[in-house]
């Protein structure tokens, strides 16, 4: 159990807290595709965690994502967007399930089995102040179970845009889980990680691209990301990302090396249909694998 845990904290990127990790991770294949950047990025699908205020403007829409992580852990994303009497809302449920583990005694004796997930319900709400600013708030309930022990969580996330149209470009800006504790796992109070993420996308004046930066602080340790998304012919699509966590990946196996902390997502749009594929490298942590679909009414 303690394995598998610590393998999916090192692919979620984020060491600065010690629990509850599966708050910072990419749900939706874009952002795995992107390595998690897009606090500006008005193309994002999981912009009701990364930033609620993204969500302005957005058509009726239907989202489903599923990403499977080393061992065998995985975790699935459905949202619905529609508007409502001016205001741009999302329902949101992400779930992770880490499996199924044995329960052994001191002495080795099987004790059963037991399983481990976590659960997020939350509602996004997002209002355009003019057609240069945008901002959003989501809040929801966050549950995170291992076998018969579960804490539950209460977050709320704020978010701005501002989009300069001469650069093309957006500047985001947000704050994330803030919240309190519902109940605990044990009589020891865990952390929530809270951060603060800023970000810039930019559509490139030569490019066929769609470039985002993202820098995002924990009370302990900060983040730099950098994705970008390509637009190809015959409404096919290529995303690329890496980040700062690269660095902690690094196994002084040059190949390996190469290509940890990279990762790839491509995929088709049609009229009002997006199906979309990733992976991303973790190194000596693994591989992730990540597919999606979007449908819009």
């Amino acid at each position: 159990m303690r394995k598998t845990l610590l393998i999916f904290f090192l692919i979620g990127s984020a060491w600065a807290q010690t629990s509850y990790q599966s708050l910072d991770i990419a749900y939706h294949v874009r952002s795995l595709g992107m390595s998690g950047s897009g606090v500006a990025d008005v193309l994002g699908a999981d912009v009701s965690s990364l930033n609620p205020a993204l969500l302005s403007g957005k058509e009726k829409t239907l989202i489903l994502s599923a990403v499977r992580y080393p061992a065998t852990v995985q975790s699935q994303l459905a949202e619905w967007r529609m508007a409502v009497k001016g205001l741009s809302v999302a329902a949101t449920f992400r779930g992770v399930n880490y499996g199924n583990f044995k329960e052994r005694d001191r002495d080795g004796n099987d004790l059963g089995s037991f399983s481990a997930g976590d659960a997020w319900l939350n509602v996004a709400v997002a209002k355009s102040l003019s057609p240069l600013a945008d901002v959003g708030i989501s809040a929801g309930m966050f549950q995170s179970s291992v076998g018969d022990v579960t804490a539950v969580l209460g977050l709320v996330s704020l978010g701005g845009r501002v989009t300069i149209p001469q650069l093309e470009t957006s500047l985001g800006v947000s704050v994330r889980n803030l919240g309190t504790t519902v109940q605990e796992y044990t009589s020891y109070t865990e952390m929530i990680p809270t951060s603060v993420a800023v970000g810039v996308t930019r559509k490139m004046e030569y490019l066929p691209l769609i470039l985002s930066a993202d820098a995002v602080w924990w009370e302990k340790r900060s983040l730099f990301r950098l994705g970008g998304e390509f637009a190809l012919p015959k409404g096919l699509f290529l995303q690329l990302g890496t980040s700062s966590f690269r660095s902690d990946l690094q196994t002084g196996e040059l190949w390996r090396d190469i290509a940890s902390g990279f990762s790839l997502g491509f995929g088709y749009s049609l009229q009002r249909v997006s199906v979309g594929f990733a992976v991303a490298n973790s190194g000596v942590g693994g591989m992730s694998l990540g597919v999606g679909f979007s449908r819009r009414f």
